[in-house]
């Protein structure tokens, strides 16, 4: 059985999510800091009267960016005009993430590839891995992700 997902690029992994539950898709905004809070959680956004504790996935299944190399290797890295947040919902739960960018909407099967053959990102966090044109698409597991450890 086919679903519609919103595919989307983390450090350069695909990754998917189910538009059931995608609202919009969001330019990058500053969000409201929340002290002693995990180094992944962004903070919170208010958007249409909601609040929405924003995750950066990229930091939480701790994905590494190519980063600049030579003179600008100094630099710290920060928000690019290219990331979106995204406000989700899952069980009705808010929360957003940054992703890199938002490649495009489709339709894809449910994942059918066994997540412990994942590689580069913690089994434990994929549902499963599904393919389009031969790119792999891996397929996150919400609830694992947004409890913490």
């Amino acid at each position: 059985m086919k679903s519609s997902y919103l595919l989307f690029l983390l450090a350069e992994w695909l990754f998917g999510v189910k538009l059931v539950g995608a609202i919009e898709i969001l330019p990058w905004r500053p969000c409201r800091r929340v002290p002693l809070s995990y180094s992944y959680v962004e903070g919170l956004l208010d958007y249409r009267g909601t609040v929405y504790p924003v995750h950066n996935l990229a930091k939480r299944l701790d994905l590494d960016k190519p980063g600049p190399i030579g003179f600008t290797a100094g630099q710290e890295e920060s928000a690019t005009r290219e990331q979106s947040i995204i406000p989700l919902e899952k069980n009705s739960m808010p929360f957003g993430i940054v992703a890199d960018s938002v490649v495009r909407m489709t339709s894809l099967d449910e994942p059918a590839v066994d997540p412990d053959k994942v590689r580069g990102v913690d089994p434990k966090y994929v549902k499963g891995i599904s393919y389009e044109e031969d790119q792999e698409i891996m397929i996150l597991d919400f609830e694992r992700l947004l409890h913490a450890d």
